[in-house]
């Protein structure tokens, strides 16, 4: 038998020692987007949607959505459109805004009263509730529910909601919210004097989202470049709260 020369320990234990290195320095991967739910899923599940394991859900945040009078529309409105379509500024309607008939920084669940456009000419308004940190679910591949973690909800109240912009020669108000039929130049992005406002606002107007498929689970996903598409669909906006709305004094 021939013995393996010296040369080729070395180059062996150069091998094994680069390979725990990085092994070692390897960062811990970031939570997805996603968690299960459900006491009957495991934690390998869990991680397969890309989230830590972590126990308790939303439900004590309150209900998505309450409808309080009008026709329901709302609900599912955008979801059987063309996404891509939406995405790319080809489709004007329905578009939908959001007035705030009862609001504050410490109220957990708004009421909000949706303006609903099918045409520059009709419109119809329902009134519903919306809690600002109620469950954003879909059913997943697997025929499992699965809920936006807090780091996705993050992302769409702030870079996605606060920078989306109307698109260069689309009708729109400026910075004069009404209740349309055009958005203001930012959909979501208010100003408000009150702390919190402004943030629990777009809360609530993604609960309004989420319910209706304006937004959805893609718009929040990296595409395979790993950057994020920006949602550049503006039908659905904040249009203003209730001077007589406020429950924070």
């Amino acid at each position: 038998m021939k013995r393996a020369r010296p040369g080729a320990f070395a180059l062996l234990t150069l091998a094994l020692a680069s390979f725990s290195t990085l092994a070692h320095d390897q960062p811990e991967q970031k939570p997805g987007f996603f968690r299960q739910l459900g006491d009957s899923l495991k934690d390998a599940g869990q991680r397969m949607v890309g989230a830590k394991p972590r126990s308790g859900t939303r439900g004590h945040a309150g209900p998505l959505y309450t409808p309080i009078s009008g026709s329901g529309k709302i609900v599912g409105l955008f979801k059987s459109e063309d996404r891509q379509q939406a995405q790319m500024g080809r489709l004007d309607w329905p578009r939908v805004a959001l007035t705030f008939r009862e609001w504050g920084a410490n109220l957990p669940c708004w009421t909000v009263e949706a303006t609903i456009w099918t045409s520059p000419n009709a419109s119809s308004v329902e009134t519903f509730q919306a809690c600002a940190d109620a469950p954003l679910t879909i059913r997943d591949d697997l025929g499992e529910e699965a809920e936006l973690n807090d780091n996705a909800r993050a992302k769409a109240t702030t870079d996605l909601m606060v920078g989306l912009r109307v698109r260069p020669g689309q009708p729109n108000t400026g910075d004069q919210r009404t209740a349309g039929p055009n958005p203001p130049r930012e959909p979501f992005n208010v100003q408000t004097s009150r702390d919190g406002v402004a943030e629990q606002a777009r809360k609530v107007a993604l609960s309004a989202a989420w319910v209706s498929g304006y937004l959805r689970a893609e718009d929040l996903y990296p595409g395979p470049s790993g950057i994020l598409t920006p949602f550049r669909d503006t039908r659905m906006w904040i249009a203003g709260f209730d001077p007589n709305g406020n429950r924070d004094k």
